[in-house]
């Protein structure tokens, strides 16, 4: 009896020292599922180096290049390797009570520092309206990590990863207020969770706005294919440059068919240092519709339905107010115009968003309406946005 423990301990002893051996001297290949913690946080010297990063001036072009097939070569050769995928995951548990995780969403992203700092769309790393259980960040080498959500931005769509990484690949960031119509871009991403895919076309218009109301105006508009996991990844122009993040196509089947809008990149830096200072933008609640008060078929049919009022041309018309909603309780009604918001000049849907996308929740906003031919105060205590408006 004594023998045969002495073997057993024995084979278990040698056992674990193989097993360290194995993983200190023959690690994982390349391409192994191997995911890395989520980071602890990020330090203060991350962040003043990414708004360092996001401070400086564009990328300097590189030569051009010397034929249009080695352009396009060249320009995915130096975005590529920054493009990450983004796999969401949520933990279901089933009718015997064991738990189990499943993909909830696919989609892309791109690293703007060395550091481990990703852009992608706020979309991306929500599962209906509530953030992802776990995010999984595949770089292009098959490196795997848990990121952590440092802050999104709702109402531009965009949110800001940190993932427990040095030396990588950053895109050079250009200047898409220089794009023009016809430039030549590629975009890069994950369509249906193929991996890294590019595909190429051109600017096909510049500060565009999208169906949703919600969202502001300013998106480029490309004919680079862009389709379903292809949120968050790079447009990028024919220099490699990184000019803005793609995000959303206008599609009657679901799919490509040569409009896909992508949010320009000096916006994302603007959004991205708001990140940093406040965290996560754009999640108070009001609870009302709205349109521009200056728009000329809103104005026409405003004159047919009270010919005998003369309503503000600067403002935003509210169409809508949720019942139970903040602005309900605060006695916001529909056919009011406001104004002002804290003080602060309301002129049109824009600066609605603008101004709403930097309160909180909890937030005590002071309101400035014309109704009916009078100005009124009132004032509204913002909420979290319920769940059915996520996106």
């Amino acid at each position: 009896m004594r023998k045969f423990l002495g073997f057993v301990a024995l084979f278990a002893l040698g056992f674990v020292a193989g097993a360290y051996v194995l993983n200190t001297y023959f690690p994982p290949r390349e391409g192994t599922r191997r995911v890395i913690a989520a980071p602890t946080g990020e330090t203060d010297a991350e962040r003043v180096a990414l708004i360092n990063l996001l401070e400086q001036r564009p990328a300097t072009a590189e030569p051009a290049p010397t034929s249009f097939e080695t352009m396009l070569r060249t320009a995915s050769q130096r975005i590529a390797p920054a493009v990450v995928n983004i796999d969401t995951t949520v933990r279901l548990m089933d009718f015997l009570g064991e738990t189990r995780e499943q993909t909830a969403g696919r989609g892309s992203g791109v690293i703007v520092s060395p550091d481990g700092y990703i852009v992608t769309n706020n979309h991306v790393v929500r599962v209906g309206d509530r953030l992802a259980q776990r995010i999984i960040v595949t770089l292009q080498d098959g490196r795997q990590f848990t990121a952590k959500v440092l802050g999104t931005d709702r109402r531009n769509d965009l949110a800001l990863l940190k993932i427990d990484a040095r030396n990588l690949p950053a895109a050079q960031l250009g200047d898409s207020d220089k794009l023009q119509v016809g430039d030549w871009v590629i975009a890069v991403g994950n369509p249906f969770g193929l991996g890294t895919t590019v595909t190429a076309g051109i600017v096909s218009a510049i500060n565009r706005r999208v169906e949703r109301s919600d969202l502001p105006k300013g998106f480029i508009q490309t004919d680079a294919a862009i389709n379903q996991g292809n949120s968050g990844g790079a447009l990028a122009d024919s220099r490699g440059r990184l000019v803005g993040i793609n995000t959303a196509i206008y599609s009657p089947v679901g799919a490509n068919v040569g409009i896909g809008f992508a949010i320009p990149v000096n916006r994302v830096r603007q959004v991205v240092r708001e990140i940093q200072q406040y965290g996560f933008l754009g999640e108070a609640y009001l609870g009302v519709s709205f349109v521009d008060a200056n728009d000329p078929q809103i104005r026409q049919r405003l004159s047919q339905v009270f010919p005998n009022l003369k309503f503000p041309t600067q403002g935003v018309l509210i169409m809508q107010v949720e019942r139970g909603s903040p602005a309900d309780r605060a006695g916001i009604m529909p056919g009011d115009v406001i104004q002002q918001i804290d003080g602060r000049p309301v002129r049109d849907s824009d600066q609605m968003i603008e101004v709403m996308r930097l309160k909180q929740p909890g937030d005590t906003i002071q309101l400035r309406i014309w109704r009916e031919g009078q100005q009124m105060a009132l004032s509204a205590t913002l909420r979290q946005y319920p769940q059915r408006y996520g996106f």
